[in-house]
């Protein structure tokens, strides 16, 4: 049985006797036949000029047999166009069929070729019209810059300035002609034909437009010192985008290292290689600061979002505690036991907002305090109070009692002299037979701590048996003893003005939320509590489920100050 034949390889196939290569229509010609949309195109096509060349459907071939003379003409019509015709050629050796001529048209290559040329031509028109012409600085803008960067106090800012006219602040070549801006587009980093660094610019690398920005904002730094690059200002901050405030910069500038293990681990390799103090520039611009110990780790710990994987806050990861040498107990005085003019505490009774609304103003005694705890002394004689402040101050006033005694008898009305005297001597008798000696009263003004123990009247009733509202310097402050001249010490309270202080809050834009909602002052009995809210107490809001915003940039600022440099230029 005889074996099927080897199978052909296309590739191997020749072409048929007949096949004329001139004919043989190729996608790049300019000219199509006529007849090309009714699907019988002629064989030979238009010319490269787009004329019509088709004469007939064959060119007759004449054959001589061997003694003829004249011979006999063949039509030589291919198989796929019909065969040879049934009439043959004529006798003089035309066609039996010719062919009417038709109107060749552009290909579909051409015209699309031509369209470009046209598009090409009238845009470098208009890039000329347009860099040239009385629209020039309209044309070339890419849209209106951020409010800091227009108005009065940036023009006069600008006067300073090498190059202070119009966009010529910003852009080194914008007082150039077009000659000029091409010379500074080909020596940019990148350039023009350097494509292939254009994700250089896109990673956040530094450009001759960033450089620019240090003419008015020196020393603006990245915000720590083992960052492992200088990132773009333009990359964050987007100009040109409308005449309002500058948008804040997306997320994945910051994410572009804090969400990169490899950049994290190469950052924390060179925070090793540093001194610690160095990382402790953040300026207090006269404010005091919770300080806390930067984590051995540095913070260097990658993640991609605030509400997934963001660490939790380092006062609760840390378990961080108040420093703050003051007595106080903010469970008590929201339980209901502590009345304000007949109503239960609130803690705005307290912590009140500053002029902008946003943080909360530094908390003072006598704003503050001094009306539950009223400094008096002697319940006899309430309109006598200890002035708050330095030990040397209650001594004083102590040791001046007759003085204040006779002060406050002329305030009441007492003007005779014998009557002043008499009202003094016997506050005075009164008082040594409640508190022994002058000593003895110093000694429990400094360091009664039991608001039961406060100094009494004695027994009794009526108004002369109650209670004065002073319990002692040590109710609320740490008091030692052996200080200058037989002075107690007490020790100063040092309230944070801000806790956070790599974060920034706002409780203006959180005025609907209850404060207890974010902290936890209700069950709080000790000073040492820190009370800032948690992350998931934050996440609950700043999150995709609650429906606010969890930017990086709503929380933490990134730069340094001349001031923080100079604080870790001395570090080092």
């Amino acid at each position: 049985m005889a074996s099927p034949p080897a199978p052909v390889d296309v590739k191997d196939q020749l072409p048929s006797p007949d096949f004329d290569r001139s004919r043989y229509e190729r996608p790049n010609q300019d000219w199509e036949c006529g007849r090309t949309c009714d699907g019988c195109p002629c064989r030979i096509g238009p010319s490269p000029d787009g004329v019509c060349r088709a004469t007939a459907e064959c060119r007759p071939v004449l054959e001589k047999k061997e003694g003829e003379a004249t011979g006999r003409w063949r039509c030589t019509r291919p198989k796929e166009h019909g065969g040879p015709c049934a009439d043959g050629p004529q006798p003089d050796g035309g066609c039996g069929c010719p062919i009417a001529k038709c109107q060749p048209r552009r290909s579909l290559r051409n015209l699309r070729g031509r369209l470009c040329v046209a598009v090409t031509a009238l845009t470098l028109a208009g890039l000329l019209i347009g860099f040239y012409g009385p629209w020039r600085w309209r044309f070339i803008s890419a849209g209106p810059v951020s409010s800091p960067h227009h108005g009065v106090v940036f023009s006069q800012l600008k006067r300073s300035m090498p190059r202070s006219e119009g966009c010529a602040a910003c852009h080194v070549a914008a007082q150039g002609d077009a000659h000029e801006w091409v010379r500074i587009a080909f020596r940019a980093q990148p350039g023009p034909l350097e494509p292939h660094r254009l994700h250089a610019v896109a990673a956040g690398e530094m450009t001759e437009i960033d450089r620019n920005c240090l003419a008015c904002h020196p020393g603006h730094q990245f915000h720590q010192p083992n960052v492992m690059r200088d990132h773009s200002c333009s990359a964050c901050h987007r100009e040109h985008q409308g005449a309002g405030r500058m948008p804040p910069p997306a997320d994945r500038e910051c994410l572009s290292c804090h969400s990169n293990a490899t950049e994290m681990e190469a950052s924390l390799k060179k925070g090793e290689a540093l001194p610690a103090s160095v990382f402790n520039y953040r300026h207090s611009e006269g404010r005091h600061l919770f300080q806390v110990p930067r984590p051995d780790q540095g913070y260097t710990m990658a993640f991609d979002s605030f509400a997934g994987d963001h660490p939790e806050f380092q006062v609760h990861s840390q378990h961080l505690t108040d420093t703050n040498s003051l007595i106080f107990n903010h469970s008590l005085h929201l339980s209901g036991l502590v009345q304000l003019q007949g109503r239960n505490l609130a803690c705005a009774d307290c912590h009140q907002p500053d002029a902008v609304n946003a943080h909360f103003q530094a908390l003072r005694f006598d704003r503050h305090c001094a009306s539950c705890h009223a400094l008096q002394f002697d319940a006899r004689n309430p309109q006598l109070r200890i002035p708050h402040g330095e030990p040397v101050g209650v001594r004083a006033y102590l040791r001046s009692l007759p003085t204040q005694y006779a002060d406050l008898a002329r305030r009441s009305g007492l003007t005779a002299q014998a009557d002043t005297e008499k009202f003094v001597a016997e506050q005075m008798r009164q008082l040594r037979e409640r508190a022994f000696s002058g000593e003895n009263l110093e000694q429990q003004i400094f360091f009664a701590s039991n608001p039961a123990r406060q100094l009494t009247t004695g027994a009794g009733t009526g108004p002369v048996s109650s209670r004065a509202r002073f319990a002692g310097c040590a109710y609320c402050h740490e008091v030692k003893p052996g200080g200058v001249d037989g002075l107690p010490q007490i020790t100063r309270v040092t309230t944070p003005d801000r806790w956070l202080i790599r974060g920034e809050f706002n409780h203006a834009k959180h005025s609907l939320v209850g404060c207890t909602t974010c902290h936890a002052a209700s069950t709080s009995h000790r000073t040492a509590d820190i009370l800032l809210p948690t992350k998931q107490s934050c996440t609950e809001c700043h999150s995709p489920a609650g429906g606010v915003s969890q930017n990086c940039s709503t929380c933490h600022k990134y730069h340094m100050t001349p001031d923080d440099r100079r604080q870790q230029a001395i570090a080092r």
